[in-house]
């Protein structure tokens, strides 16, 4: 919408464009050839809880006192355990992330760790990836869906625009 910060269409080309085409022309010449791809892990319910009840005796303890008793009896010791699960899958997704990244770092020009979006995610991950190396993109990250299988389901969106790595200078004063 004109007028909220600039009047028309020629003070977009004059006051923003024309004062700052050199740093335009630099950001899309660093992002020529280029695309953002986001890859996404997201634990397979059943498997991530068997894994955090069999590492966790406290968990495993817990499951057994209120198998088969009352919703309202167990109320305590189901939020207990609740919360040792979430507590359990938050250090799973911060390792598994790292294992993402890890992995994906020697094909990106940049990597973005982006927050959950779902309780079960196990990886969130924007990078900044050369068109042309899409197909070692695909094949690193089957790589880490064919280790983690029955675990975490592993996709990849893109080819898509580098929104996650557009830098804008902060106005100075």
């Amino acid at each position: 919408r004109f007028g909220a910060v600039l009047t028309d269409a020629d003070a977009v080309k004059e006051e923003l464009l024309g004062e700052h085409a050199d740093e335009f022309a630099a950001a899309l010449q660093e992002l020529e050839g280029k695309a953002q791809y986001v890859v996404k892990g997201r634990y397979v319910e059943k498997a991530i809880l068997r894994e955090v009840i069999s590492e966790n005796q406290q968990a495993s303890d817990l499951r057994d006192t209120i198998r088969d008793q009352p919703e309202d009896a167990t109320r305590d010791a189901r939020m207990a355990l609740g919360e040792i699960v979430n507590n359990s899958i938050a250090a799973k997704r911060e390792q598994d992330t790292r294992t993402v990244v890890d992995a994906l770092t020697p094909l990106a020009d940049s990597v973005n760790v982006r927050e959950p979006t779902h309780e079960e995610d196990a990886a969130q991950v924007a990078v900044l990836v050369e068109v042309e190396r899409q197909g070692e993109l695909e094949e690193a990250v089957g790589e880490l869906a064919k280790q983690w299988e029955g675990r975490v389901e592993m996709r990849v969106l893109g080819p898509l625009a580098p929104y996650d790595f557009v830098v804008t200078q902060t106005p100075e004063g």
